[in-house]
């Protein structure tokens, strides 16, 4: 562990172990009078305490509270991301009082460059045979296919909304050409989108698909393993807001959280790399 993220973890681990001290009734405002003057000081090695994610894990519940309140969530997730990742974000999602209108699985025929050709023909397709506002028509392919899964998945209402007929054809239309995964094709179209990334992309794939799903939705959140690479690129997007650690209990309590305020403040850089801090907690 560098001398860095060492004190990153240490001082998280303080913040956090504060808020669960004041919520069970144990923290540093508790004084117990009957307890020495001074006491014996134990020298601990820096490395042996608590890690910050299972400080984040028995403060998850008092970070987290009511903050989504009836919100609901797309939740979009890349090649390689495992199904214990998204079992956690759900949780944490239900947690905060929001819901997850709906699961899909982003595939290698869609982030595989190799396969740009059938991502831009298909694009070209949707866009004429829906004759709407679905997508950009002279959008670069990558980002036009961002906005058709968005406008498939999302919406930039307040409120989630049954889903219209031109999503429920897209949504058809990706699973036929093994682009898009999703259990529920009914699922409502949600205000808030998080992307959850695994295997690196290539900068333009992700930057696109990413950026059209900006376009169409109210608010996108973008979680990754790792800074370096996909959330590097999309920081310079400017954006959606992006979280770092999602393996981890950590990134998705800040995940969770940058739902919770993506509408008011997006283009944020959260966790133990974020430049804008390890939680957004505005």
């Amino acid at each position: 562990m560098t001398l860095v993220r060492r004190h990153l973890v240490g001082a998280l681990v303080a913040v956090l172990a504060v808020a669960v001290g004041i919520a069970l009734g144990g923290g540093p405002l508790q004084r117990d009078d009957a307890a020495p003057a001074s006491a014996p000081t134990e020298v601990v090695d820096e490395d042996a305490g608590p890690a910050a994610d299972d400080v984040a894990a028995a403060a998850a519940a008092t970070l987290l509270g009511a903050r989504l309140d009836g919100r609901s969530v797309a939740l979009l997730a890349g090649p390689g991301v495992t199904d214990e990742t998204l079992d956690a974000l759900t949780a944490g999602i239900e947690s905060a009082d929001g819901s997850v209108s709906g699961t899909w699985r982003l595939t290698g025929a869609l982030t595989e460059p190799s396969q740009k050709a059938l991502v831009e023909t298909l694009g070209d397709q949707l866009v004429e045979q829906l004759e709407s506002k679905a997508a950009e028509p002279d959008a670069p392919g990558y980002e036009r296919i961002g906005q058709l899964i968005g406008t498939s998945v999302a919406t930039r209402r307040t409120d989630a909304s049954t889903a219209s007929q031109d999503a429920l054809t897209i949504r058809q239309s990706l699973a036929a050409a093994g682009l898009v995964r999703g259990e529920d094709r009914d699922a409502r179209q949600a205000p808030l989108v998080l992307v959850v990334l695994g295997n690196d992309l290539d900068d333009y794939v992700v930057g696109g698909i990413v950026d059209g799903l900006a376009a169409r939705s109210a608010g996108v959140v973008v979680a990754a393993p790792v800074r370096e690479g996909d959330l590097t690129v999309l920081d310079a997007l400017a954006a959606v807001t992006t979280v770092d650690g999602s393996d981890g209990e950590l990134g998705q309590v800040a995940a969770v959280l940058a739902l919770a305020g993506v509408e008011t403040a997006p283009a944020g850089s959260y966790g133990a790399s974020g430049a804008d801090g390890l939680l957004p907690l505005g």
